[in-house]
């Protein structure tokens, strides 16, 4: 479905969600090797001209070819023209027959200034697959709340560090139409001292559409049309650089506005750089999950690596998951 919804007043919320209800999904064609894909950027300003060798180094490892709109590195500083420059490149890449994949080359800040002027009914004539995390969340709740098209949270190809767990999993997500079946963890080199330590909140199983992203985007959601679904939903959240009480106030958030409650069941990502300080609250980062998320009567685990973490998951939005808590395993269905 790609109608306009005009929202206005206290309805806001509700009409958002029941829009979303009656999305249908739309399922992108798997990437092939030799595909064209557009690498733009939505997001912060990329101005290092190294930043576009490393993005065109991990496209070409998928066996893919990118394409990289003209002006990438020169974006103005003007607002409105920085907003047309950002929305002409997107609209470009999805409006492109030649182009089969559209990847944002990284994260920031940016998407807010834009969401409202996507065109989404554009995206949903042409539908492709379209990658990124972070900020790039706000732009996945809203492409599925107008479109249904299902989009992947993974890697940006113009980040610095890209270990092989991460492009194989990038790979495995967009080169394949087959399910991604058992997400595994990486491998471990100190099982005393695990960087990606697994632990169950709540034990439990539970099956529902994948839905989720970097919790402060998450939040920027709140209360606009593209409000994030969670009910019957596998939800995650990741974030990085958030103190544990900034953590809470927007787990509770979500909690107070009901969005925790109608989950499915709950996939906490590992959260990079997000224990300290704690002068503010005197808990710690899992003593605030065991808090706010323990005790929701779903279940609950933590630790995969589905956000700002060197080795990091793609996830394909929208589609069927399982999760067990008590194994602490999540496995792609569809």
């Amino acid at each position: 479905m790609n109608r306009r919804i005009f929202l206005a007043g206290t309805g806001a919320t509700a009409m958002a969600s029941q829009a979303q209800a009656q999305t249908k999904a739309i399922r992108p064609k798997a990437l092939r090797p030799g595909d064209k894909v557009a690498v733009i950027n939505l997001s912060s300003a990329l101005y290092d001209p190294y930043a576009q060798e490393r993005a065109r180094v991990i496209v070409e490892a998928l066996g893919l070819v990118p394409v990289f709109p003209t002006g990438l590195l020169e974006r103005p500083r003007d607002y409105q023209a920085s907003r047309r420059a950002r929305l002409d490149e997107l609209h470009r890449a999805f409006s492109d027959p030649a182009i089969k994949g559209v990847f944002c080359a990284r994260g920031g800040y940016g998407i807010s200034e834009i969401v409202d002027a996507v065109d989404y009914s554009l995206i949903a004539r042409h539908p492709k697959v379209f990658l990124g995390f972070s900020d790039v969340t706000l732009m996945h709740l809203a492409i599925r709340a107008r479109t249904g098209l299902v989009t992947f949270h993974g890697r940006m190809p113009g980040l610095s560090r890209f270990p092989d767990y991460s492009l194989e999993a990038l790979k495995r997500a967009v080169l394949s139409p087959e399910p991604l079946g058992e997400l595994p963890a990486p491998a471990e080199t100190n099982g005393l001292r695990p960087r990606y330590p697994l632990r169950t909140i709540a034990p439990g199983q539970a099956t529902g559409p994948l839905v989720g992203g970097n919790l402060a985007m998450i939040m920027a959601a709140m209360g606009t049309p593209w409000e994030i679904d969670t009910r019957g939903a596998i939800f995650f959240f990741e974030d990085v650089e958030e103190p544990p009480y900034s953590m809470a106030r927007m787990l509770l958030t979500l909690r107070h506005a009901g969005k925790l409650q109608q989950a499915a069941g709950i996939v906490v990502g590992a959260c990079a750089d997000c224990e300290e300080p704690r002068d503010v609250s005197p808990y710690t980062l899992n003593e605030v999950f065991d808090q706010v998320l323990g005790d929701l009567k779903i279940p609950v685990f933590a630790g995969l690596p589905l956000g700002h973490t060197d080795e990091q998951l793609t996830l394909p939005l929208g589609v069927r998951a399982r999760m067990d808590a008590t194994t602490r395993k999540l496995t792609v269905l569809e």
